[in-house]
């Protein structure tokens, strides 16, 4: 295997956030979810104050939660790099801007950076590390959202 970026493995890389984007912006299939992440995936969102989750077990119960929170979710995506690259192991950078509505009717924009540490396993590029954190100023509305179940 070959350390140097392929323009395939690029777009494989990329294909894989959207993959997660697609899954969260879906709000209802769970296993489409966790079936982005490795099993022993970490999702630190300690850079929001939401906290670190670790294993697929912990990332299912997260996301169960934001699906039954939240009604409406959009993602965008632009700015998307590949910081560094291993042959199986991959770390991705990319900015966010995030929309949602909750179920109780809060709206919520945030600008935020991913950075992830993937790894290809036998089911193509997964995530094994995500982290994100605010490019821009959280607004209130995420504490209304994620404290106010």
């Amino acid at each position: 295997m070959s350390d140097q970026l392929t323009l395939q493995d690029r777009r494989d890389l990329e294909d894989a956030l959207l993959d997660y984007l697609t899954a969260v912006d879906g709000l209802t299939d769970l296993d489409a979810m966790v079936a982005v992440f490795t099993e022993d995936a970490v999702l630190d969102l300690s850079g929001l104050d939401l906290g670190v989750f670790e294993g697929a077990g912990a990332i299912r119960e997260f996301y169960a939660q934001v699906f039954e929170t939240m009604s409406h979710h959009m993602h965008t995506l632009t700015n998307f790099r590949v910081t560094e690259y291993a042959g199986d192991t991959a770390r991705c950078y990319a900015y966010i801007c995030g929309m949602g509505r909750s179920h109780k009717g809060v709206n919520i924009q945030v600008y935020v950076y991913y950075d992830l540490k993937m790894r290809r396993t036998s089911n193509g590029w997964k995530i094994a590390h995500f982290y994100e954190a605010p490019k821009l100023p959280m607004p209130d509305s995420v504490g209304q959202v994620h404290n106010d179940k």
